[in-house]
């Protein structure tokens, strides 16, 4: 029977979907193509089959291509754009499945700087994404998640406030404000939430990675709780929140 914070995946149903992910990056590599997002889900899924080495590979390579897509970016947008700030934020995250915390902060600190600047002159001018932030979820998330990754957990929670209007949830605010405030509980009742809704959904390791992606912040509040999870595999540090497992 699986403990209250374990998700159980099918190995057959996982390994299916691994090996038609890697036909697709197969496909892909003969015209000279690496996908961020293909190579990332491959090495999530190489993870929860248990092939760590294999998965952090994957990683690695879903954290180079995310960094082509960054470069490109800046070409056509501009270092101070909201785009190459997202990017960062998505290489962060990646970063945070192996366990390069430093590089992690790095790339968040580059793109908390990005998304203030954006939002302060967003004011000036009545930029849509100021005036209709529910439109914007994707700045907003990735926002919330470069503060929180610095430690800004109080700013975490204010972005959460200005997307939000405290009507919809992003899972790094309220991961922040649980930390804020020592409140174990209510990270538990998270973690419990965020299994049911991947369990009801049926989502895959890398389901909606773009923008609220479930799993990450699955292993992220498992690793503050310290409960067993991949992030703890690659990331041996303390755990800020620590949990009864009963």
């Amino acid at each position: 029977m699986a403990e209250w914070w374990e998700i159980k995946l099918n190995p057959k149903k996982l390994k299916k979907m691994l090996d038609d992910e890697l036909l697709r990056i197969e496909d892909d590599a003969k015209y000279g193509y690496v996908f961020y997002f293909r190579v990332l889900a491959a090495g999530r899924y190489y993870m929860y089959l248990g092939n760590f080495e294999e998965g952090k590979r994957y990683i690695l390579k879903a954290i180079e291509a995310k960094k082509k897509d960054i470069e490109n970016v800046k070409k056509e947008r501009g270092y101070e754009s909201e785009v190459v700030a997202s990017h960062k934020v998505k290489l962060a995250k990646a970063y945070r499945w192996i366990g390069e915390i430093d590089k992690l902060k790095q790339e968040c600190f580059e793109a908390v700087k990005i998304f203030r600047k954006v939002y302060e002159e967003g004011k000036k001018t009545d930029r849509t994404l100021v005036l209709y932030p529910e439109g914007s979820s994707d700045f907003y998330v990735a926002w919330s998640a470069a503060e929180y990754y610095l430690g800004n957990y109080q700013m975490a929670i204010d972005v959460e406030k200005i997307f939000a209007k405290n009507e919809v949830g992003i899972v790094s605010s309220s991961l922040a404000e649980y930390i804020l405030k020592k409140d174990a509980q209510a990270l538990k009742n998270q973690i419990k939430i965020l299994v049911e809704g991947i369990i009801e959904f049926r989502c895959k390791p890398d389901y909606d990675e773009d923008v609220y992606d479930p799993w990450h912040w699955y292993e992220e509040a498992k690793k503050i709780a310290g409960l067993p999870g991949i992030f703890s595999l690659f990331d041996p540090s303390p755990p800020l929140l620590p949990i009864q497992k009963d």
